[in-house]
């Protein structure tokens, strides 16, 4: 079994265990839907990291845990910890490995707010199935995926771990930061704006069972720019 398909068969079971048979069913029903067809606009947003800093939220809860996990050994020094990262622990084993890193706030021990990001491009082809270009050999990160636990959301706790991963990848002598939000996503893209980054591109990804395509072009198509560019195959 594949790493993909083991996650997703973990996943359910600990869907059907914690969460009842009507959210395994739902969410069986999503993902057999997304392995047969899938079409999304996303918007392709970048970030230069070699500035100065001008983006330090401030939490609306003072009372939290952050952790940077770099490692499966770091993560199990957490769980053994009490802290308890839920279907997260099971989906971050194999990213952990191939070197994605992931960035966390824990309200007690309770998960609060996760955020994901790569430096290079096999750690982004564990979070993100997608072929985005991210320029990885010149100083380019990917800033990568983030969930909120819903009754922790508006208290500026993405904002706060966006901010500390800028920080990171600074020092670390990145220079760019680059990600997606969905088209709909209208906060992340207001936000998007208030950390400083820009618009730049729009892609599209059509999956047809094996079969994918990303079409990426510029938000505006000026003269002298070059034509949209794609990448099809199977992923």
């Amino acid at each position: 079994m594949s790493s993909y398909l083991r996650q997703k068969y973990q996943r359910g079971r600990y869907i059907l265990q914690k969460e009842g048979l009507l959210s395994f069913v739902m969410e069986g029903i999503r993902f057999l839907r997304e392995s047969v067809f899938v079409y999304k606009w996303y918007y392709m947003c970048e970030l230069p990291l070699n500035g100065p800093m001008q983006f330090e939220p401030t939490p609306k809860i003072q009372d939290f845990v952050f952790e940077i996990v770099p490692t499966n050994q770091r993560l199990d020094e957490l769980a053994a910890q009490g802290f308890d990262f839920g279907i997260h622990g099971i989906r971050a084993r194999d990213k952990l490995d191939k070197g994605a890193l992931m960035f966390c706030i824990f309200i007690g021990k309770e998960l609060a707010c996760i955020h994901w990001a790569a430096t290079t491009l096999e750690a982004m082809d564990m979070i993100f199935r997608i072929p985005y270009k991210v320029d990885f050999l010149n100083g380019g990160v990917y800033i990568g995926w983030s969930e909120t636990t819903p009754k922790y959301k508006r208290l500026g706790l993405s904002q706060y771990l966006i901010a500390e991963k800028l920080k990171l990848f600074a020092t670390m002598g990145k220079t760019t930061g680059k990600w997606t939000v969905v088209r709909s996503n209208r906060a992340s893209q207001r936000l998007t704006i208030k950390i400083g980054g820009r618009i730049y591109g729009k892609g599209r990804y059509v999956k047809i069972l094996w079969w994918s395509s990303w079409k990426e072009r510029p938000v505006i198509q000026q003269a002298g720019q070059p034509q949209p560019t794609e990448r099809a195959g199977v992923r």
